[in-house]
């Protein structure tokens, strides 16, 4: 009977999940195209948003059974609770600016530090965080540190919601072994090029948003994590992931 629960439990939170971003995908779909007469889906998006208090709500009940469950991995779970929930929930409700969460979604994870519309201190905060911390963390305590015990996203995602399933390592690991370079390079592509021309960054923006949602969002939630594990979208994809492993390898380097 307890399997069963378990079973019925890890649906149910999957399905919260599916219809969390088909909501989001339907709502991007609307609005991509406004000239062909549709109008943004207000509702979709208010639903959006309510689906995920309730995950962030749910992520935070997880928080506390693993800290109870697994005490060798309390220091873990305090350090990335605190990372995730003041950049995605405390900072930009307290502030009314949803742009700061790039403080630790700084590129390559994201461009949104480079949005206009982004606050001047979260933008020099981001590029602290993206080209200074990161490497000074990394350089001291290795890959582990941002992607083990900071990262808002691929890490504190692992330790809740990807607990509860089995990892399979072993699928699509060839993926691994181009997709992260590529979309690195990309990113910097992107980067570079908003640099040289600061008007780009409307075009720009707006598809790396679109590649975020569809990688980081609708694959790794309702279909990476369930399918092969909770560091899937990390092994796989996130470029940050991969700036993190160049950052190792040149510290090797140096320390050589």
């Amino acid at each position: 009977m307890g399997d069963n629960y378990r079973k019925f439990f890890k649906f149910l939170l999957w399905f919260l999940f599916f219809i969390t971003f088909t909501a989001e995908f339907v709502k991007i779909v609307f609005e991509l195209s406004p000239e062909s007469g549709h109008k943004p889906l207000g509702m979709a998006n208010a639903f959006f948003w309510s689906s995920l208090f309730l995950i962030e709500i749910i992520m935070g009940g997880f928080i506390v059974t693993f800290f109870i469950k697994y005490p060798s991995r309390r220091l873990r779970l305090l350090c990335l609770s605190a990372c995730h929930f003041s950049v995605i929930l405390l900072l930009p409700v307290l502030l009314d600016d949803w742009s700061w969460t790039s403080l630790l979604y700084p590129w390559p994870h994201s461009l949104q530090a480079f949005d206009p519309g982004t606050p001047q201190t979260a933008f020099i905060l981001s590029l602290i965080v993206g080209f200074v911390i990161v490497p000074v963390i990394t350089f001291k305590w290795g890959a582990k540190g941002f992607c083990g015990y900071m990262c808002p996203h691929g890490a504190f995602f692992s330790e809740t919601y990807g607990r509860i399933f089995p990892a399979r390592y072993n699928r699509l690991k060839w993926a691994g072994r181009f997709l992260p370079q590529t979309y690195f390079l990309l990113m910097t592509a992107a980067l570079l090029g908003i640099i040289i021309i600061p008007d780009s960054i409307y075009p720009v923006r707006t598809v790396q948003k679109l590649v975020y949602f569809f990688t980081a969002e609708l694959f790794f939630f309702v279909i990476a994590i369930p399918l092969i594990g909770g560091r899937s979208y990390c092994r796989l994809l996130c470029p940050m992931g991969y700036y993190v492993k160049l950052l190792v390898r040149a510290s090797r380097k140096i320390k050589a």
